[in-house]
């Protein structure tokens, strides 16, 4: 699904983010990215879903050079990957439901089915009753998971997630990996930033960990 050769990234005047990586991740695969604030996780995920370039090397996600496609073809790819972002990027004057319908709606996904997966998301994540809430009225716990519920609602081929947990409790972090599993199973590609090592610690998944901008291990986490 990700294959990645050589990809730095640098800003003005002289920061590098990221050097040198190079790292493949199979299809239908759930992998961590794992490393310190600062270590390059959220560039690495942009540079993935083409918000932002390579300085150098490349990048292809599906068989694509991310990076070369433009237009159609681009936003073709785009809808097949989810993200949910640290910052959220919610539309705060926007209700909850209306938040996540709109990954579905620019599918053209019948309205009917368009509700039912709503409903249905907002229910494994313990939020029906902030269905018609403006999402600037909501906690940053609760964002969060709108957010993640958004990312997921169209079933896309790819989801990446970035610091899923960072606001949530012990009860509500488990539902949220119990959603991210769930579309694993269903075939969907995973790339997780975290910095919660309880939810990888558990599973045979491979994690990398990030170090000022250098792969600093690969391994896997310990069945347990």
């Amino acid at each position: 699904m990700i294959e990645m050769i050589k990809v730095s990234r640098t800003y003005d005047p002289n920061i590098t983010a990221l050097s040198d990586i190079s790292l493949s991740i199979a299809t239908g695969e759930m992998f961590f990215l794992i490393g310190r604030s600062g270590a390059g996780k959220t560039t690495l995920l942009k540079l993935i879903c083409n918000m932002e370039t390579p300085s150098n090397g490349l990048i292809e996600v599906a068989g694509y050079n991310i990076n070369k496609l433009k237009g159609k073809d681009l936003a073709h790819l785009r809808q097949k990957i989810g993200v949910a972002y640290q910052d959220f990027k919610l539309l705060s004057n926007r209700t909850v439901a209306e938040n996540i319908a709109i990954a579905m709606e620019v599918s053209y996904k019948n309205p009917r089915t368009i509700r039912h997966r709503v409903r249905d998301l907002l229910d494994q994540l313990q939020l029906v009753d902030k269905h018609d809430t403006l999402t600037g009225e909501l906690s940053r716990g609760e964002q969060q998971r709108v957010a993640l519920a958004r990312s997921v609602a169209n079933s896309p081929r790819l989801i990446l997630v970035d610091e899923p947990t960072g606001n949530l409790d012990a009860s509500t972090t488990r539902r949220v990996m119990e959603l991210l599993t769930r579309s694993n199973k269903a075939g969907a590609t995973i790339v997780i930033a975290t910095h919660d090592d309880s939810i990888y610690q558990q599973g045979n998944h491979r994690i990398m960990e990030l170090r000022d901008g250098n792969i600093h291990s690969l391994t896997r986490g310990s069945l347990k």
